[in-house]
């Protein structure tokens, strides 16, 4: 995936996004470190069609073609 990309919010088990089965636009991505006992996770922010943006695991995105 690359910015500017449109991509499917799918989530996972264990997320309760509002936004799940959505479709945005990616913005950015960026690697986040250090956040207190947890992994390094990657994370991506996502347009959606309502105009709000918001951080989303990149795992959590998949492409649409």
């Amino acid at each position: 995936m690359k910015i500017g990309d449109l991509v499917l919010l799918r989530g996972s088990i264990w997320t309760s996004y509002g936004h799940e089965g959505e479709v945005g636009i990616l913005l950015e991505t960026k690697l986040m470190s250090n956040r207190n006992g947890y992994p390094d996770a990657e994370f991506s922010r996502v347009l959606l069609g309502d105009g709000e943006s918001k951080l989303y695991k990149t795992e959590h995105l998949e492409a649409v073609q």
